[in-house]
């Protein structure tokens, strides 16, 4: 070998070693995430737990997880299983349906559609619709129901969600339930408020989206999807067709509720737009990539930035630090703002976020609609921990410590709501609290008369004791304020009676 060839070996293996050692351990950054689970609330001295050891505390059989930062998915990866019969592991390829983040990425075929001129967004929705008309009356006199308000919730219009119909059931079609019409388990989707005063979540007014888009398009809604949407971002997992085939059937996760499958271990969705993608997380974290991407002008596969970009700017307050874009929420965490939507469908629940400027993010499906809502909390927290996400990762408060005598004026029921009542119990020396039918959980003390829940959000601030006992208790979250005032002795709510069998 000549010399000059020998120090282009060598310095070839420099480079590599170097490459190698600036390279972050993938393997130990995946395992801090999975020991590393917290609550929304950080609690000092506190450890993090396992994600298998929440998997089953939660009775939740599998979760999926794809973790991204600007152009790549950082890393993917399955626990659990598919299902609790079967017990075959969830992998990072295992399909999961995604409940309503099927909505923006059907409102991105949408807008493409708009972009192609064969939409207006400021129009009447009707012009659009040809085989079937929403009905107008007094509410759309004067404002009428457009696919810019559709998009953001804001049309007046109603059915929140959708059951979906267990397998070997009927299943109505997207006409049937428009209208409410046997064998459809959902009411006739009609405007019941003045479009553009309020917002109000509505899975009723994406139904009527999809099918406008079937009517401008002349074609099934899963192909007008997968060739506008699905096929140009790669998106090689996704399909909005309900009907699987032997294939990807096989690589479906079942759904479970309290952890049982589920009738027929999946549901078919006709209202595919609002909650029938059947996907992965790998393939959300390509959405949401993309999404950016094209707001950015980085890349144009589907829309231009100028369209892309109305999906996450707000078209809507919907509370405070909260604003609807078209197909996304917006919320603003401590001066970051991240842009997601979540899921639920019989038997799964999911989330997909990611930081608007940033770029770094997650999707997390789970095959349960039993509290996996706090499962997918801690995942988030564990890995904005890790990935230092901006203005996401919760603060650490201190406990104070408080003795049995101290801690017993708290005790006893208030009242949430006109079903819901929030009972306080001092047991070994500390207090748990649980809303009506829910499990209990831990209130750790911060200061004399302020508790935090060890795994949610919400913080108890109670009012000084009067004769014993503190009258009320203020429910605070970040979004909310809540007053709940102590119940007499022996007062039952009506669901109490009713869960009591009286």
């Amino acid at each position: 070998m000549k010399p000059s060839s020998k120090w282009s070996l060598f310095a070839l293996l420099l480079i590599v070693a170097a490459a190698a050692a600036c390279a972050p351990d993938g393997e130990a950054v995946i395992s801090r995430v999975e020991n590393g689970l917290v609550p929304p609330v950080r609690i000092r001295g506190d450890k993090g737990w396992n994600i298998l050891e929440r998997l089953k505390f939660y009775n939740i059989p599998g979760v999926s997880v794809a973790v991204f930062d600007g152009d790549e998915v950082i890393w993917a990866k399955g626990y659990g299983v598919k299902d609790v019969g079967t017990g075959e592991p969830v992998t990072e390829k295992t399909l999961f349906v995604a409940g309503s983040i099927s909505k923006p990425v059907a409102v991105m075929g949408a807008l493409r559609l708009v972009q192609e001129g064969k939409f207006s967004l400021d129009e009447n929705i009707n012009t659009c619709l040809k085989s079937w008309t929403l009905p107008e009356n007094e509410f759309t006199k004067t404002e009428k129901v457009t696919l810019r308000r559709i998009m953001s919730h804001s049309a007046g219009l109603t059915v929140h969600g959708f059951g979906g119909y267990a397998s070997g059931r009927p299943v109505p079609s997207l006409l049937q339930v428009l209208d409410g019409a046997a064998p459809a388990n959902s009411p006739p989707i009609r405007v019941d408020t003045v479009p553009g005063t309020i917002w109000r979540y509505s899975g009723g007014g994406t139904t009527i989206m999809q099918q406008a888009m079937i009517d401008v398009e002349g074609r099934p809604f899963p192909e007008i999807m997968a060739d506008k949407v699905l096929g140009p971002l790669g998106m090689t997992s996704s399909s909005y067709e309900q009907d699987m085939s032997p294939e990807r059937l096989a690589l479906a996760a079942s759904g479970h509720s309290n952890g049982n499958v589920i009738e027929g271990k999946t549901h078919k969705y006709p209202e595919m737009a609002a909650a029938g993608l059947w996907t992965t997380p790998t393939d959300l974290a390509r959405f949401a990539m993309a999404a950016r991407h094209m707001v950015a002008g980085k890349s144009n596969p589907v829309l231009s930035p100028e369209i892309a970009r109305l999906m996450i700017t707000p078209q809507i307050g919907i509370g405070k630090g909260a604003d609807m874009a078209l197909g996304f929420f917006l919320e603003d965490r401590g001066g970051s703002v991240y842009f997601g939507h979540g899921g639920a469908d019989a038997g799964f629940v999911c989330q997909l976020i990611a930081a608007k400027d940033q770029g770094y993010g997650a999707a997390i499906m789970t095959n349960s609609d039993t509290r996996p809502d706090r499962l997918i909390n801690e995942i988030l927290q564990s890995v904005a921990i890790e990935h230092k996400w901006q203005g996401y990762v919760a603060p650490v408060v201190e406990p104070v410590p408080l003795s049995p005598e101290k801690l017993a004026p708290f005790a006893g029921r208030y009242k949430v709501s006109s079903d819901d009542v929030l009972t306080i119990a001092l047991k070994n020396n500390r207090l748990e609290g649980r809303t009506t039918d829910s499990p209990a959980s831990e209130l750790v003390p911060v200061s004399g008369n302020e508790f935090v829940h060890r795994d949610g959000p919400e913080r108890l601030i109670f009012a000084k004791a009067e004769n014993g006992s503190s009258k009320a208790v203020i429910l605070r979250t970040p979004r909310s304020e809540l007053n709940a005032e102590r119940l007499p002795e022996g007062v039952l709510t009506p669901l109490e009676m009713l869960l009591a069998g009286k």
